[in-house]
């Protein structure tokens, strides 16, 4: 509560200044608020793999057989939260440096980490400058492997995670536009989701490694607009570790300095096709180290040195997909989604399966089915989702490929209810 007291407080102090500025000097200043209200009613078939307490679902857990050989993570789940609910102040201000100028600021309550759920978190927050065919935008808002015109619309606050990546990174971007084209180039950080490492998920191995993400991405439009076809990729650099330790022949501790990074890259697909009222969507990527997209894989140990324990990494290959039919028609909408994700494993032999830094190593593969409906009434509206997910587990092996798997599925059903404002 504070801290929304503190954000609203800093809101209106904000448009109080902007607005006395823009009377002064006479300059076209303008916020709209908006968001929404939002309750997800959840029941989970077995126990899941889900961040802020269950909300936020990737797929089962793997057994656990107790002595009677009974699975403890079976059994029914119940949950409730409000913590969706955001809200936002869309700026319009004057021209600047012969640019209309935009900014957009977003809010909402699922917080930063477990620890944090119910806590208030920046979703957005970003200045645009707009010279027609050209723009810049300067702040936080979706990494270019988002596509926001190309996503599913999931009841759940997942989005098709985790067979698609999901992140919104501080970016410079730069867009030009030309015929049917729109091109984007940026750089970017890591903040709400980060890479992993030996001290566990962190930007400070994005941060060391002394460059950003380096991103684009290149969209194609045909039938006025309505249908899309592009292509996105990245390349990023990390160092995980500043320094290693040995213990000499004497016993004594040695620190050693440690200049060995990883580079990892991710190459993405897809397309919409809108036959209003029918909409077919689907994407594809491809790549090593997806942590801090929120996919399968990560990276590994490849060598070791004997004298300064100074390691060398290799990334682990991930594919994911996802294709989405939906119909739209009266306010009713019926849609199904189908994923699909598979763990390639490295692109090199490992040290050894202990020094795999990844989500969920011991997964091959995964998938899932989830048909959904939804109705609106005016500004309310009102969603019910079933979404059936299987992971094959299994032991890791070599080149951090998993082997022996066994599927283990659940199932989760959402309802979900908005109030637009």
């Amino acid at each position: 509560m504070k801290k929304l007291k503190t954000l609203l407080f800093l809101l209106v102090s904000f448009i109080s200044i902007s607005g006395l500025n823009a009377q002064k000097k006479e300059l076209p200043l303008s916020v709209k608020f908006g968001g929404y209200v939002h309750t997800l009613f959840t029941y989970d078939t077995r126990q899941m793999v889900a961040a802020r307490e269950g909300h936020i679902l990737l797929y089962p857990k793997n057994e656990i057989l107790d002595a009677a050989g009974e699975d403890i993570n079976e059994g029914g789940v119940y949950n409730m939260a409000v913590i969706q609910s955001r809200v936002n102040a869309k700026i319009t201000g004057p021209e600047i440096l012969g640019a209309k100028t935009n900014g957009m600021i977003e809010a909402e309550f699922i917080g930063n980490g477990e620890s944090d759920t119910n806590g208030l978190r920046v979703r957005h927050a970003f200045v645009n400058l707009d010279w027609g065919n050209t723009s810049l935008l300067i702040g936080q808002t979706w990494s270019p492997l988002f596509v926001a015109e190309v996503f599913p619309f999931t009841v759940g606050a997942n989005a098709g995670l985790p067979f698609k990546p999901f992140a919104r990174n501080p970016q410079v971007r730069l867009t030009h536009k030309t015929g049917n084209w729109k091109l984007l180039a940026a750089i970017a950080t890591e903040r709400d989701y980060t890479s992993t490492g030996p001290d566990g998920s962190s930007n400070k191995y994005l941060r060391n490694a002394g460059m950003p993400i380096v991103q684009g991405q290149a969209h194609y439009y045909l039938g006025k607009k309505k249908h899309l076809f592009g292509v996105s990729g990245e390349f990023k650099n990390l160092k995980p570790s500043l320094q290693s330790t040995s213990v000499d022949n004497e016993g004594n501790i040695q620190n050693w300095k440690r200049d060995e990074t990883i580079s990892s890259w991710a190459v993405m697909g897809y397309f919409k096709l809108n036959f209003n009222p029918v909409t077919f969507k689907a994407q594809t990527t491809y790549g090593t180290n997806l942590t801090d997209v929120l996919m399968l894989g990560g990276y590994a140990v490849k060598d070791m040195n004997p004298v300064t324990n100074e390691a060398s990494y290799t990334g682990i290959k991930v594919m994911g997909s996802w294709a989405e039919l939906s119909y739209k028609k009266n306010d009713w909408e019926y849609a199904f989604l189908a994923g699909y994700s598979k763990n390639y494993g490295a692109e090199d032999d490992i040290a050894s399966t202990d020094l795999v830094y990844a989500r969920s190593k011991d997964i091959g593969e995964l998938y899932r089915l989830a048909p959904r409906v939804c109705k609106k009434y005016k500004n309310l509206k009102f969603e019910f989702e079933a979404e059936y997910t299987a992971a094959a587990y299994g032991k890791l092996a070599e080149k951090a490929k998993v082997e022996d798997t066994k599927w283990i599925g659940g199932t989760r059903y959402s309802l979900g209810v908005y109030y637009f404002f």
